[in-house]
């Protein structure tokens, strides 16, 4: 959530957090450095590669964390609308939400 938070200007970030059950809003909107610049979306091996960095030595994400949280998310909310608020975000969003299984 964080990774993907980080290519997001405010006003996307909230649109896409408003898609959200409460708790997994919660936790994207979760120590927000507001100051952060924004990131471009790239692809899917630098992204994963920044999840796997993401706490550390406490991190054991696999190469399939963005498919697999994707996947996951997409369980637990409401497809269409997630579908139609991505379409809202900045070119790459689609495809960062992309389960492997689509």
């Amino acid at each position: 959530l964080y990774t993907f938070r980080r290519r997001l200007e405010i006003s996307a970030a909230l649109l896409f957090a408003n898609a959200l059950p409460p708790v997994l809003r919660a936790i994207f909107v979760a120590d927000w450095d507001l100051e952060e610049p924004t990131l471009p979306f790239s692809e899917r091996r630098a992204m994963t590669r920044e999840v796997q960095a993401f706490r550390g030595n406490h991190n054991v994400s696999p190469e399939t964390a963005i498919a697999d949280v994707a996947a996951a998310l997409r369980r637990n909310v409401d497809k269409t609308l997630l579908d139609r608020v991505l379409a809202r975000l900045p070119a790459g969003a689609v495809d960062f939400w992309r389960a492997s299984s689509e």
